[in-house]
C-alpha cells in the first residue's frame, strides 16, 4: 500500500554509487529507515540537499512487507525550505546535534503526531530566530524528554539541591553513584524548567545563562538523555556545538 507522510530527516549515509540510506522521523510512522535512489545527473528531481539534518519533507513510499525492511522513497518534496538553518554556523551545528540525539534516543516504535507537530513548528521558528539561538537546543532536549517519558521531576523540597540523572529527580543529598548534578548545575536545570513552564510554547528566546553555565547544562542534559534512553558512548556532534557557542 502506498503511503504519504511528512518527515524530519535525522541521518543520511551514502550506500553504493547512487543510493542513500536515510533515517527519517515521520509524522505517522515514527522513526523509519529508507532507501533513496539518487539521479546520475544534476538535472534529476531528487537532490542530496533534501536530506540534510532536520530537513522537513513529504515522502511517498510503499508499506514494507516486514517491519524493519528498508523501502525506497518514491516521490519526495520539501515542505519547508529553511532560510538560515544551513547557512548560519550556529544553527547548522544545532541541527546536526539535535538530529543525532533524536536518531539515537527515539526508537522506531514511538509515534506521536502531536510531538511531531511541536518539533516541526519549533524548528521552523528557530530557523528565523534572532535571539536565544544559543539555548534553543536546551529547551528542545526538555521537549524530547517530555515526549519520551523521562521529563525531570521538579524539586519537592527546598533542600532538594542535587539532581539524580538516573532517577530523574532532585534530591537533598548526593546519591550513592556518580550520575548526578552538582548544586550549581542542578539550580540551572531548575531555572530552565521554570522558564519552559512560563513560556507560551516551551521555547523562550531570551538567554538565561552565561556561556560557562550554558555549556555545563548542555553536558548535563546530553548525559541525562543518554542515561534515560539506555544508550552508550557520547554524542559526536556535542564537541562541535561546544566550540561554536563557547
Amino acid at each position: 500500500m502506498r503511503q504519504v507522510s511528512e518527515g524530519i530527516v535525522l541521518t543520511s549515509t551514502r550506500y553504493g554509487d547512487n543510493r542513500l540510506v536515510v533515517n527519517i522521523y515521520t509524522r505517522e510512522e515514527g522513526r523509519r529507515g529508507f532507501l533513496v535512489r539518487m539521479p546520475e545527473t544534476a538535472r534529476g528531481k531528487v537532490k542530496s540537499s533534501y536530506f540534510f539534518p532536520l530537513s522537513q519533507l513529504e515522502i511517498a513510499f510503499n508499506s514494507p512487507k516486514e517491519k524493519h525492511e528498508l523501502v525506497y522513497i518514491g516521490d519526495v518534496k520539501v515542505v519547508y525550505a529553511y532560510r538560515e538553518m544551513y547557512s548560519d554556523i550556529r544553527k547548522s551545528s544545532v541541527a546536526c546535534f539535535l538530529a543525532e540525539v533524536m536518531g539515537r534516543c527515539i526508537s522506531e516504535s514511538e509515534t506521536d503526531t502531536r510531538f511531531y507537530d511541536v518539533l516541526s513548528s519549533a524548528l521552523r521558528r528557530f530557523d528565523m530566530q534572532r535571539e536565544g539561538v544559543a539555548e534553543f537546543h536546551l529547551f528542545f532536549l526538555l521537549a524530547m524528554a517530555e515526549y519520551l517519558g523521562f521529563y525531570p521531576h521538579a524539586a519537592e523540597h527546598a533542600t532538594d539541591v542535587y539532581f539524580d540523572l538516573r532517577e530523574g529527580c532532585f534530591v537533598s543529598v548526593p546519591p550513592m553513584h556518580e550520575d548526578y548534578l552538582s548544586k550549581d548545575v542542578a539550580e540551572d536545570l531548575a531555572i530552565l524548567m521554570q522558564a519552559r513552564r512560563q513560556s507560551v510554547d516551551g521555547f523562550p528566546e531570551s538567554l538565561l545563562f552565561a556561556s560557562d553555565h550554558r555549556q555545563a547544562l548542555l553536558q548535563a542534559l546530553a548525559a541525562y538523555c543518554r542515561i534515560q534512553s539506555g544508550i552508550g558512548g557520547t554524542f559526536k556532534s556535542l564537541e562541535v556545538l561546544r566550540d561554536v557557542f563557547q
